[in-house]
């Protein structure tokens, strides 16, 4: 590994650890892109930028302009740079890379069965992942706030939109954050059984997922795209899921609608292409995470 590499990958990421053998591990991340989100999230210059309607114009037009280029037939040809840059293992595809007409396609890929078991199968009262993802758990969202989420007007109420007690039950949810990098398979998936009572889209801005970007000053994940899904769960009570985009992403789509009844593990939403959050909140005492998250 080049030391660009090494500079790139820290400051993507600092300190990602693999939960099945607890080394750390470095996230695959081009040396410009992490230099430009560094400078835009953590410089005084890139504060000052980001006040200006101007920078914002800029940053939208690029967001548009890359989600239609990966949409695109053209595309195509950026699947093996895409593959090589993100270090993605392409054997666990559902399909050959050549069976994939556009960039966006690929992104949206879907696994081979049967390479993600679930945990439990058939015992609804464990919870799982939503999703391939860097994950942190926090049983309070004031733990979290105060420890990963530094958005400097950050609170419960501003991420789950209106509808909701924010006063008490939910200012102390237990919390799960996960970001996906581009290299993740961005199939969204339910972390619990239950019934899908709301799915509601909030926010208009589409900031950046990576660590530099959701640890500054900026509220990322109240002000980006995202969608707000809420399940009805006999085990957990009410659990809602938030689908947050970010730069490159091009739309948050539900794959379920309200009244549907779904299983844990069931595809609910995709990302299309870029970098994405998800954050999953439980009722004060509903759920108790494992030691080693």
């Amino acid at each position: 590994m080049t030391i660009f590499a090494w500079i790139s990958s820290k400051t993507a990421t600092p300190c990602v650890v693999e939960r099945g053998t607890g080394k750390e591990i470095l996230e695959p991340e081009p040396f410009e892109k992490a230099v430009r989100m560094w400078l835009l999230y953590k410089t005084w210059i890139g504060q000052l930028l980001l006040r200006l309607p101007l920078t914002w114009w800029i940053l939208t037009w690029q967001h548009h302009r890359i989600a239609r280029y990966a949409d695109g037939p053209k595309s195509k040809q950026s699947i093996k740079h895409f593959i090589k840059t993100y270090k993605i293992d392409t054997a666990a595809a559902e399909k050959p890379v050549e069976e994939y007409d556009t960039l966006q396609a690929f992104f949206t890929r879907r696994l081979k069965p049967g390479l993600r078991p679930l945990a439990a199968p058939d015992n609804d009262t464990v919870a799982v992942q939503p999703a391939d993802s860097r994950c942190v758990v926090y049983d309070t969202v004031e733990a979290a706030h105060r420890f990963w989420i530094k958005g400097q007007h950050f609170n419960i109420a501003r991420l789950m939109g209106p509808g909701y007690d924010t006063r008490d039950h939910w200012q102390h949810a237990a919390i799960a954050i996960n970001r996906l990098s581009p290299s993740d398979i961005h199939r969204l998936h339910a972390s619990v059984s239950g019934t899908i009572v709301k799915v509601a889209r909030h926010g208009n801005k589409f900031m950046g997922s990576q660590f530099a970007a959701i640890h500054s000053r900026l509220d990322i994940m109240i002000e980006n795209d995202r969608i707000v899904m809420e399940f009805d769960s006999r085990e957990f009570g009410t659990v809602v899921q938030v689908m947050i985009g970010a730069s490159q992403v091009g739309s948050v789509v539900a794959l379920v609608k309200e009244g549907q009844h779904v299983k844990k593990g069931d595809e609910v939403a995709v990302f299309a292409y870029g970098g994405s959050i998800m954050v999953t909140l439980f009722g004060v005492g509903a759920i108790s995470f494992d030691d080693d998250l």
